[in-house]
């Protein structure tokens, strides 16, 4: 049996409906895998940064400190402690930035940049 050129495998019809409803779904589950990744690279940047300043704020102590080790480990919890981080809690300032990435895909400009700039006012 054909149904619009689509053969079913072993004999059995193809259901269209359930066809139609991924081609349907795809785009929307590949713009949530696109904001994910978007929000990963963002937030997981900025706490990972954050977590580099944090440590150089403090000196090596003298007597107990582990060394290389010591230093690997650190910087494997801080990649751990950053993406934990970004997944829990980076949506509150990557999202605006998700936005502003998309509308910049779209070619639509931001309202603020729609209108021209004001003149400062030069004092006297």
């Amino acid at each position: 049996m054909a149904l619009n050129g689509i053969h079913g495998i072993g004999g059995a019809t193809p259901n269209i409906g359930l066809l139609s409803q991924s081609a349907v779904q795809q785009p929307a589950e590949a713009n949530l895998q696109v904001k994910e990744k978007f929000q990963e690279f963002v937030a997981g940047t900025f706490y990972s940064q954050m977590l580099k300043a944090l440590h150089k704020t403090h000196d090596k102590p003298a007597y107990f400190h582990g060394g290389q080790a010591e230093e690997l480990f650190q910087s494997q919890m801080d990649q751990h402690v950053a993406t934990e981080l970004s997944k829990n809690h980076g949506a509150s300032f990557s999202d605006p930035l998700f936005n502003t990435f998309q509308n910049q895909l779209k070619g639509i400009r931001p309202e603020s940049s729609t209108q021209p700039p004001r003149a400062a006012a030069i004092p006297e």
